[in-house]
């Protein structure tokens, strides 16, 4: 993987080839998926966050986290060897204190290549997102959701947001609107189309119907509506909802 690659995988995904050497918290994503890890972790981003409340350390983290299931989509549906790394076995995250908020960090610990394809199909890229999200991501929603005693489903959802978020953020770097609505389309059948039991749960998390409103704030562009709420507003008493938020009222 070339130096601007890694850049990228860092600035857009925090995913690093080399770990972080001032983490407070170091563990492996497979001892994260143990729910007394899960929950010192949870414990401790918490205190970080000025907050006792594990349910809202939770889903701040589900964001972060998402990082590694935004590059994981990425890499395989630009087929590109790296994807196979991202993985339960082969990953840490690690909990860093900085002036501002603490951030995460997710170190890769080998490079792992795997078969480069020049063209996946749908299908095949829709089966690697299924064993992906079943084998990798679940066990950690699990322990995340038993540690802060919350639905896994709501963790899901949290994972979703930022999943959108960056469907949007390339969406509006296409070249055109070919390849925009291509973009979009893609996303929905890789989310609608996962089967239930890749999540574990009754049904489909991913399965959502977006919904817009116009932001409120200047200059009030056409905003896609969040999942579940982000719960960000418990951080500041100033900070309010923000303009994706669910909870406020329809135009």
């Amino acid at each position: 993987m070339c130096e601007t690659e890694k850049m990228q995988l860092g600035e857009r995904f925090f995913i690093y080839s080399e770990a972080a050497e001032n983490a407070v918290v170091t563990f492996s994503l497979t001892e994260l998926s143990l729910p007394a890890n899960a929950e010192h972790l949870l414990k401790t981003y918490a205190s970080m966050l000025g907050t006792d409340d594990k349910r809202l350390a939770a889903a701040i983290f589900c964001s972060w986290y998402a990082g590694i299931c935004g590059a994981k989509y990425a890499l395989l549906t630009a087929a590109h060897p790296m994807a196979h790394a991202l993985c339960l076995s082969n990953m840490s995250v690690q909990l860093i204190r900085t002036e501002g908020f603490p951030v995460f960090s997710f170190h890769v610990h080998e490079n792992r290549d795997g078969l480069c394809h020049k063209h996946v199909s749908g299908k095949v890229l829709l089966d690697e997102l299924g064993l992906f999200y079943k084998n990798d991501v679940r066990p950690i929603i699990l322990a995340l959701a038993k540690a802060a005693q919350t639905k896994a489903v709501m963790l899901w959802k949290h994972i979703y947001n930022q999943l959108y978020t960056y469907m949007e953020e390339e969406a509006r770097n296409a070249a055109g609107d070919s390849t925009r609505n291509l973009i979009i389309e893609q996303f929905k059948a890789m989310t609608w189309e996962l089967e239930p039991e890749v999540f574990g749960l009754p049904g489909n998390p991913f399965r959502i119907m977006p919904k817009f409103r116009t932001d409120r704030n200047p200059p009030h562009n056409t905003i896609s509506i969040k999942a579940t709420c982000c719960l960000a507003y418990q951080l500041r008493a100033d900070h309010g909802y923000c303009s994706s938020c669910p909870i406020l009222p329809p135009e």
